[in-house]
């Protein structure tokens, strides 16, 4: 499978490459493409040991819907663009934006996106809100489940980074902005590792909590492959009825 991947705020591709590395070396029959935000940030926490480049995806101050609409219309293309891909991983506001892609290619198709990973992410705008006019973020008890593709959540604990750092947090009718996004994915495909290590991807600075993720992400992935294969059997048998 090949996913797009896309790094939290303030850091950049080449940081979350880093932070993955232990678990794309362990799936490495599968691509990893990362991919640099478009906004100039202020580095995250230790991003200046490693790089002078940082990046976000989201405006740090959103004065117009249409700044909304151009970065919707800008990740779409760059899928289109290099694709295809299988799926999608991000992390923090990467994560945010891997939902945000999820959603409007289970409603407009663009993609066919298989599965995706997201690591402390939380609600994303809701893409056909933002094209009438207003900004929005999906919401649970409004949209319902809208995710049906096998996907992971590693949900970091008290998760208060986000709501200090993302231009979303107004938006955001929940409190926990997080456990609201495990509530749109199909609980019957979804793996949820919960873990207490902070900001981070689990095994990017230790052991703790690798094997969990990992795992989660296999079943992940392999569920996505199963179900892919079942529907191309549907469809060869449909060809072949007609």
């Amino acid at each position: 499978m090949r996913f797009l991947c896309l790094h939290s705020r303030g850091t950049c591709s080449k940081i979350f490459q880093m932070q993955t590395a232990r678990i794309c070396e362990v799936l490495d029959d599968h691509e990893f493409v990362f991919v640099d935000g478009s906004v100039p940030t202020e580095p995250s926490d230790g991003a200046d040991v490693v790089t002078d480049e940082f990046y976000g995806y989201i405006p740090d101050t959103i004065t117009e819907v249409s700044q909304c609409r151009d970065l919707l219309a800008g990740l779409v293309n760059f899928v289109e663009s290099n694709g295809p891909f299988d799926g999608v991983m991000g992390f923090s506001e990467g994560g945010i934006m891997a939902a945000m892609l999820l959603i409007e290619d289970a409603r407009h198709p663009f993609a066919g996106f298989k599965c995706g990973i997201v690591f402390s992410a939380a609600l994303p705008l809701d893409p056909d809100v933002v094209r009438t006019g207003v900004l929005r973020c999906i919401d649970p008890e409004i949209d319902g489940v809208l995710l049906h593709i096998p996907t992971t959540l590693i949900v970091e604990e008290n998760l208060v980074r986000l709501r200090g750092r993302s231009p979303l947090a107004s938006l955001w009718c929940q409190d926990d902005a997080q456990e609201a996004l495990v509530r749109i994915c199909d609980e019957r495909l979804r793996e949820v590792v919960r873990h207490d290590l902070g900001h981070q991807v689990p095994g990017s600075k230790s052991m703790e909590g690798f094997l969990e993720t990992l795992k989660a992400i296999e079943r992940t992935i392999e569920r996505a492959f199963d179900l892919s294969s079942a529907s191309s059997t549907s469809r060869e048998g449909a060809t072949s009825r007609v």
